[in-house]
């Protein structure tokens, strides 16, 4: 049932605190208090943005993260009282505005056309970047900090993870969560999925065949990347274990490798493999670019967190 329209709804973002606010509606099964916690905590790396009542009941949330220059929405969830009353749409539009207040260049959502949420899409103006694709789920074979494969090389002890943007830690300092990475190689055939945020494809100008970088950001165990640069399904030994170092230093256990839909020979490969298809339908991109954003050397930064009225 609907909530009636003369209800007031506020929209800000969720504090440290609010772990319980956030895990009543969202229905991940692995987005768990302890997911949330870190990326309350995250500063501007992640965003949950909550639509309130007057007394504060939450009628919807929605979660993002930081993917390059761009804030990534991963999924709106509205309570079961607040459906068809426009409440989605409204969080969503704050959320967008967040974005465009803490400094990112624009949003992006994986956008599946016969969804409804495909609706939010074209009403936050979102437009489609590359193919059709499909999300796979592929184990890493030591993304968790497990053993090494025999033959794999082993990172030498204090050494930091090759992770562009990453310095090293010290004791008590937060892991990053987000940040680009360089997947050696890229010289031959063209990419199986180009990157797709137009993050630089090559470190330097002068070295334009050292590989191919990409942004990364951790979603609850996975990495998420912008692009696949393998030539070939058989090029993928070599590119998870370019993701090894992220992998280790974040905790993630999987990554999520993007085909084209239209590549049945790569899907068959990938079924081989036992990785795991996302979604029944492809997916296409979907984004939006600021005017006058900030230059993109500029660092994101949360914005102010008082209620506004959507």
């Amino acid at each position: 049932m609907a909530a009636e329209s003369d209800v007031a709804l506020t929209a800000r973002r969720l504090q440290a605190g609010e772990v319980d606010t956030a895990l009543r509606l969202c229905p991940f099964e692995d987005v768990d208090a302890d997911v949330i916690r870190r990326e309350l905590a995250a500063g501007a790396d992640y965003c949950w943005m909550g639509l309130f009542t007057p007394d504060g009941k939450p009628a919807a949330v929605h979660r993002a993260m930081r993917w390059g220059r761009h804030l990534l929405l991963k999924g709106v969830f509205v309570d079961e009282e607040f459906r068809g009353s426009g409440a989605a749409l409204a969080v969503a539009f704050a959320i967008r505005d967040w974005a465009r207040e803490a400094g990112y260049e624009g949003v992006a959502a994986w956008v599946e056309p016969n969804k409804p949420e495909a609706r939010l899409g074209t009403r936050l103006r979102l437009r489609p970047v590359g193919p059709r694709l499909h999300r796979y789920l592929v184990e890493l074979p030591y993304g968790s900090g497990t053993e090494r494969p025999a033959g794999t090389p082993q990172r030498t002890s204090g050494t930091p993870p090759r992770t562009s943007g990453t310095p090293p830690r010290s004791s008590g300092t937060p892991p990053r969560t987000s940040g680009t990475l360089v997947v050696p190689g890229g010289s031959g055939a063209a990419p199986m999925v180009p990157e797709l945020l137009g993050v630089a494809g090559s470190p330097s100008a002068s070295t334009p065949s050292a590989g191919t970088r990409l942004a990364w950001v951790l979603d609850r165990s996975r990495l998420v990347l912008s692009g696949n640069p393998c030539r070939s399904t058989g090029d993928l030994d070599g590119f998870l274990a370019a993701l090894e170092d992220t992998a280790v230093s974040v905790g993630a256990t999987a990554a999520e490798v993007v085909l084209e839909a239209a590549d049945i020979m790569a899907a068959l490969a990938m079924a081989g493999l036992g990785a795991r298809r996302l979604s029944r339908s492809p997916v296409t991109l979907g984004m939006v670019s600021f005017p006058g954003a900030e230059p993109s050397g500029t660092p994101v930064h949360p914005a102010a967190t008082e209620l506004r009225t959507p």
